[in-house]
């Protein structure tokens, strides 16, 4: 009994006990290493799969995609050899047919053998034919047998065809070869894609070069594709917006990323691929994991599976390590229990002591300071307290002073921020009309003349003018001449709800439409025109309703250079009208 005793009063020999106690630390932490690591292995192995799946997938729609757009290129270039210029082609309809009757081969080769291939045409531009009821072109689809048939098309037709802007107008427009969005074709009632080439001759559009591809067909290819046991596979717009699914497609009930409770790697969703890395979301109530390619023409293949599934071996092979580290802390815990109790009280109460200080308490109870390297400890501790709790004091008096003053700081610059914000909102808005005034349009002109050298406009300009204003102003006053460009700001913003409007002078605005008014700037006009219109009956006098000149042009690439060669452009048109205004009203013009 003396022995054991004389053992557990040397700290050496209680050091031999921690040195246990540190191992077993030693192999929980190596354990909890491990898992760590395999857990990161597999996890980057299971993405790297899908991700390997999602793009060898990708290549095969690809490589189909390449087929078209080389088919379709070939044909441009064959359709560019043979028009001599744009005044020959117009004046030759014999010409014109002897092209098409000379590509009907060529078209069947390049189309006929391809399953996804729902049409293709060659067809010339109403600027090389005018609107007419000939047939200019020639449209191959595919009939019940799946051999290529012929449909009448004339010139007419374009004109009414509610597809023409994907086709045909949107193309040109475009000015170069592009894939298009899905659309629905009423004349073969199928879902189409399309790769769309036009040919210019100068600045000339002669003629639209297409191939039309089933998205039915293609739809249902990538519904086949499947990962493992519930893995699947669609498509889906750049956006988002839509995702296509072969049954949602046929039944009208598609959605889009919306429905996705978007959980780990949200930033990926904007991405053009997910490289190396998963997007974790959940859908309608099930864990769901995907990855996913950017197609040539645009759309995204996403691969998705089920976040159990994908990540199964990691979960049994950490729940394997952990049954391990179970087995291991309990089998040094039977070695260790036994013999650390002699040491465990003192250092717990130094423990909990040291705990206590660390949370600004310093009425803690010690050890006793016998003459052992424990009672040093305990000593040691007690002097270390009271220097922590001088310390503590001192340091919470400073604390309290600068929170003080961060407080007083915080409060000036917040509202130097709100002042600031305040002024650059007045800087930029007519106090007038409450649109945009002529500094904030000085630097969307600076922005836009940026996006010319950069090679990435793309905008019109519609330039506005109040007719009248000085007659206006000086028969019924100003107030009315105030009036009177309110007006005309509020008739601008209803006609371009989406769009910014300028007043850039008196009675002179800006348009610069921009989303859903760029995409249907004609529609937008009209509707324009019609309010416009609509002022006529409101009274006879002129100098009682809005009277306004407008013109529109749009940017050129490869043509303007800056922002004010398309502006003079629209002014122009807008001065040559408002000149037909005045001659119309029989009044002199006032500019």
């Amino acid at each position: 009994m003396q022995k054991r005793k004389a053992f557990f009063t040397s700290i050496s020999k209680k050091l031999m006990l921690l040195y246990i106690i540190g191992a077993f630390s030693l192999a929980v932490t190596l354990v909890a290493v491990a898992i760590a690591l395999s857990s990161k292995i597999l996890t980057e192995g299971a993405s790297a799969q899908m991700n390997l799946f999602c793009e060898e997938r990708a290549d095969d729609i690809n490589l189909e995609m390449v087929r078209i757009e080389d088919a379709v290129s070939s044909l441009a270039r064959w359709t560019r050899s043979r028009i001599p210029d744009v005044e020959t082609i117009k004046e030759a309809p014999e010409l014109r047919d002897a092209i098409v009757d000379d590509a009907d081969d060529l078209i069947r080769f390049m189309t006929e053998h391809n399953d996804f291939i729902e049409g293709a045409y060659i067809h010339y531009s109403l600027d090389v034919t005018g609107i007419t009821d000939r047939e200019e072109g020639v449209y191959y689809t595919r009939n019940d047998d799946g051999n290529f048939k012929t449909i009448p098309f004339t010139q007419e037709e374009i004109v009414n065809d509610p597809v023409a802007e994907d086709w045909y107008y949107g193309p040109i427009r475009l000015g170069k070869a592009a894939w298009t969005k899905p659309y629905y074709d009423y004349s073969v009632d199928e879902h189409i894609i399309s790769y769309i080439e036009p040919v210019f001759i100068g600045d000339t559009p002669v003629a639209v070069i297409g191939i039309d591809i089933s998205f039915t067909r293609v739809i249902n290819w990538v519904d086949t594709f499947s990962y493992q046991e519930s893995g699947y596979m669609f498509l889906k717009e750049a956006d988002g917006t839509v995702h296509y699914h072969y049954d949602d497609l046929v039944n009208g009930d598609t959605h889009g990323d919306e429905m996705d409770l978007v959980q780990e790697n949200g930033d990926l969703m904007d991405k053009p691929a997910t490289g190396k890395e998963l997007v974790r979301y959940d859908f309608e109530g099930r864990e769901r994991a995907m990855a996913f390619v950017t197609l040539r023409n645009g759309m995204k293949l996403v691969l998705c599976d089920g976040y159990a599934n994908i990540y199964r071996e990691r979960d049994n092979a950490v729940v394997l390590m952990i049954i391990l580290s179970v087995l291991i802390t309990m089998l040094i815990a039977i070695v260790a229990v036994v013999m650390v109790n002699r040491i465990t009280d003192p250092l717990r109460k130094i423990t909990e002591a040291a705990r206590a200080v660390s949370e600004n308490n310093f009425d803690v109870d010690l050890p006793p300071e016998n003459d052992d390297e424990i009672g040093e400890l305990s000593k040691m501790t007690r002097l270390a307290i009271e220097n922590a709790r001088a310390r503590a004091e001192k340091a919470a008096s400073k604390v309290r002073e600068q929170e003080r003053q961060i407080e007083k700081s915080a409060k000036v610059l917040k509202q130097q921020g709100d002042d600031l914000i305040a002024m650059k909102n007045l800087a930029y808005v007519d106090s007038l009309t409450n649109v945009k005034n002529k500094h904030a349009y000085d630097d969307t002109v600076e922005y836009i003349n940026e996006k010319i050298r950069n090679g990435t406009a793309e905008f019109a300009v519609i330039m506005c003018d109040l007719n009248y204003l000085k007659h206006i102003n000086d028969n019924l006053g100003h107030i009315a001449g105030d009036e009177a460009i309110r007006k005309t700001a509020s008739i601008l913003c209803k006609a371009f709800p989406l769009s910014t409007v300028f007043r850039i002078g008196g009675d002179e605005f800006a348009v610069l439409p921009t989303g859903l008014d760029y995409a249907r700037i004609d529609e937008k006009l009209d509707a324009l025109k019609t309010m416009i219109e609509s002022q006529k009956n409101i009274s006879d006098n002129y100098l009682e309703r809005i009277s306004l000149a407008f013109g529109c042009a749009f940017f050129e690439r490869g043509k303007d250079t800056t922002y004010q060669e398309v502006f003079e452009r629209a002014d122009k048109i807008m001065y040559e009208e408002k000149k037909k205004i005045h001659a119309r009203d029989g009044i002199s013009t006032d500019r």
